[in-house]
């Protein structure tokens, strides 16, 4: 029997780390980037990146075509990038193909989830599933193991994509409630610039504060878009928050804290996006996102960081735990 062929579009740092990864567990792995991507070059070039070595056994390409006769495919790249690919590989037939999305964000001006543009964009595929959780590369590839979640509404699906990714360095729990996981594996990014900030100011006590109140505001944005609130409790949301909140390795974090203290931070920060997303998602449902707005105002110049603490410390007092969200 001939070994499973993943392909994974996108190889920044987390794509790279599931290159190495899928060789790992036996599949014959094909990572793929645009022609004018400078740093695949170099991966191709090079071999590796800051984090880790591919194995011989990868092949690496600029040619989608060259991908897309896979059983499994994951996907990495940013996601506000990701309509534009979910239109191209719409035009193939990837029927046979369990599609796994790998990166966490709202898309921004819609507030879709990523599974979401997938159904608009008309891909002929087997499932959907995403994949979110707590992991750096930087402590995987060195042996830290980690759990991590794989979500789709298609349980079988679900099953199927964890037994294949799953091992002894990363566990994978299995969900159904896609909806709930991808918003609050998005909205975890957002709360990651709001501790970042709060490291900038020197306020690191209030990170507490933030952990407890924070998954209520993610919760009532869940339930609104019509996920399980419990989600938000599960790992891919809280179960996040100390690769997010605390880890040297998150860029969100370093954004928010750069923002704090005027500074630039290097790489992506998922969260800048997506929170603008969840500000308008919060104003179309009526839902209340304290915290996100709090961010997103910092971001746009509206308020500074220390300002916006004291606007949210001005809100009205309100029981801890309400009878509803």
């Amino acid at each position: 029997m001939s070994e499973e062929r993943l392909s994974v579009l996108g190889c920044g740092r987390w794509g790279g780390f599931l290159l190495w990864y899928g060789s790992r567990c036996g599949m014959q792995v094909t990572g793929w980037e645009p022609p004018d991507s400078v740093s695949f070059e170099e991966l191709r070039s090079s071999r590796c990146n800051r984090f880790l070595s591919l194995p011989d056994d990868v092949k690496l390409t600029t040619d989608l075509a060259e991908t897309v006769d896979a059983e499994l495919i994951a996907v990495a790249v940013p996601a506000q990038n990701y309509r534009s690919l979910a239109s191209i590989l719409g035009s193939h037939d990837l029927s046979r193909t369990d599609l796994v999305l790998c990166m966490k964000g709202l898309e921004a001006g819609t507030g879709n989830r990523l599974s979401e543009i997938t159904l608009q964009e008309d891909m002929n595929i087997r499932s959907i599933s995403a994949w979110v959780g707590p992991g750096h590369p930087q402590q995987l590839v060195r042996g830290v193991p980690s759990c991590m979640l794989i979500a789709s509404n298609d349980t079988e699906a679900a099953e199927r994509v964890a037994s294949r990714f799953g091992s002894q360095l990363v566990r994978l729990y299995r969900s159904r409630d896609l909806s709930g996981c991808e918003t609050g594996a998005a909205a975890k990014n957002v709360i990651g610039i709001a501790s970042g900030i709060l490291d900038g100011l020197r306020l690191t006590g209030l990170k507490g504060a933030l952990m407890a109140r924070a998954p209520q505001e993610i919760a009532r944005l869940v339930s609104a878009m019509g996920g399980d609130w419990r989600s938000v409790y599960g790992l891919s949301h809280l179960g996040d928050y100390e690769a997010t909140l605390f880890s040297g390795f998150s860029r969100n974090r370093a954004f928010g804290q750069a923002l704090a203290e005027g500074g630039t931070v290097e790489g992506l920060a998922e969260g800048v996006e997506t929170s603008r997303a969840m500000m308008e998602l919060g104003r179309d449902l009526g839902v209340e996102l304290p915290i996100t707005d709090a961010v997103r105002m910092i971001i746009d110049g509206e308020l500074d960081a220390a300002g916006a603490i004291e606007m949210l410390f001005g809100r009205p007092e309100r029981e801890e735990f309400p009878e509803s969200f």
